[in-house]
């Protein structure tokens, strides 16, 4: 008799889903469309870009709710209505006359998004894959990282045939079909489907590995234990660290005074090393922990900054490494989310995380145009070259520490 499917496979085929539809284009609503609006709106640059600081600001103080409402079942109900009006939001942009109503849909996909991202989509695969789950995490990453550099692409070529206007329209309707209905449908819990979860009948209920996976603290608790803080810090440091990596092209275009071109290619090669890193990353926390994941990480950053400052000297340099860097692009959406679940457990995974997600969120926030200073001072990004270096050495020091500081906890609890 064939066997059938795993409910798990079909929410992670969904997953996929939504990330090569929504999850791309939402990380691509400014990008391209900056020139052609601020030029019709005779607006500056950072009124335009506003959204997207509004669009964070909007998901971050909503990581909580989205965090308790998936919790509570009725999982794609809850995402396919925060699908829908992330939709809603990026075709509404095709219509505006000004730039203040692109805040407000700024501010509905940001709402979105905190229950279909980086939050929502660790709570999913937790709730599903009792085993692999790593590696699940890192392939949905990577499908959003390969959408991204597809839609990159395809909006500059949509707006060049159809108008910015056009273009937005276009892509909201890409998203309706592909992710909505994926997400609406299929996306469910255990409970209302009424399985367990991948991995989970591989464990007897009174077997030492049950134990294990119903080990962890509840969020009460752990806000009062400094095991959670120091995991925080831990994320906070590649919040930060992984801003820097975003500055290659400007890196590539002012210090090395190349064309806007190689600085494109140099961006698009460090977000093919992501895709890479987000796929190996869940394999190795998988197989060989999540220290490992933290040495991976660090030794990548610190080979490609390193090889990013010797191309002072020879600009050639730059491709490989802005390749080297995105080889370890991803710790913040796939190690951060593995490292609080190893270290802190599953018992009240989803509350913990999204808690940590608004801190993580807004420090990114606050500290990303901060690091322009480093060029905007000393007239060169060396500084935050090697402080990015320094901040992932930092991470995987203090977060070894707090995995073995939770691996004594865990002996007494269990």
């Amino acid at each position: 008799m064939k066997k059938k499917i795993h409910y798990a496979w079909i929410v992670f085929a969904s997953c996929i889903l939504l990330k090569i539809g929504l999850g791309g284009v939402v990380m691509c609503i400014a990008g391209n469309f900056v020139t052609p609006v601020v030029q019709e709106f005779g607006c500056s640059v950072s009124a335009f870009t506003m959204l997207v600081s509004v669009e964070a600001a909007a998901m971050a103080l909503m990581y909580t709710t989205a965090a308790k409402t998936i919790a509570k079942g009725h999982v794609g109900k809850v995402m396919g209505i925060a699908a829908l009006a992330q939709v809603i939001g990026i075709g509404l942009m095709a219509t505006y006359k000004s730039v203040f109503p692109f805040y407000i849909s700024g501010a509905i996909v940001g709402v979105g998004v905190a229950f279909t991202g980086y939050v929502a989509i660790p709570v999913v695969v937790n709730m599903w894959f009792k085993k692999k789950a790593g590696t699940i995490l890192g392939i949905i990453i990577a499908a959003e990282n390969i959408a991204m550099i597809l839609y990159t692409k395809l909006s500059a070529v949509l707006i060049t045939a159809f108008g910015w206007r056009g273009a937005y329209g276009i892509l909201a309707a890409i998203c309706l079909v592909v992710s909505v209905p994926a997400v609406f449908f299929l996306i469910k819990s255990p409970e209302e489907v009424g399985v367990q979860p991948y991995g989970a009948e591989e464990a007897p209920a009174d077997s030492p590995a049950a134990a294990v996976s119903e080990w962890g603290f509840t969020r009460k608790q752990a806000l009062r234990m400094p095991l959670f803080y120091i995991v925080w810090f831990t994320c906070m440091l590649y919040s930060v660290g992984c801003g820097v990596q975003q500055y290659i092209a400007n890196f590539a275009t002012m210090e090395l005074g190349k064309s806007i071109g190689f600085g494109a290619n140099a961006a698009m090669l460090m977000s093919c090393g992501c895709v890479i890193c987000s796929v190996c990353l869940g394999y190795i926390n998988d197989k060989f922990g999540v220290k490992a994941g933290l040495i991976w990480g660090f030794v990548f950053i610190a080979l490609g900054y390193g090889t990013m400052i010797a191309s002072i000297g020879n600009p050639m340099l730059c491709m490989l490494a802005s390749f080297l860097v995105g080889l370890g692009g991803s710790m913040y959406t796939v190690q951060c989310p593995l490292l609080a679940k190893t270290a802190l457990g599953e018992k009240d995974y989803s509350s913990i995380w999204s808690l940590m997600m608004m801190g993580n969120s807004m420090v990114g926030a606050l500290s990303f145009s901060s690091i322009g200073l480093f060029y905007d001072v000393g007239g060169s990004y060396v500084g935050a070259f090697l402080m990015a270096s320094c901040l992932y050495g930092a991470a995987v020091l203090i977060g070894a520490f707090a995995l073995n500081k939770s691996k004594q906890l865990r002996k007494t609890q269990i």
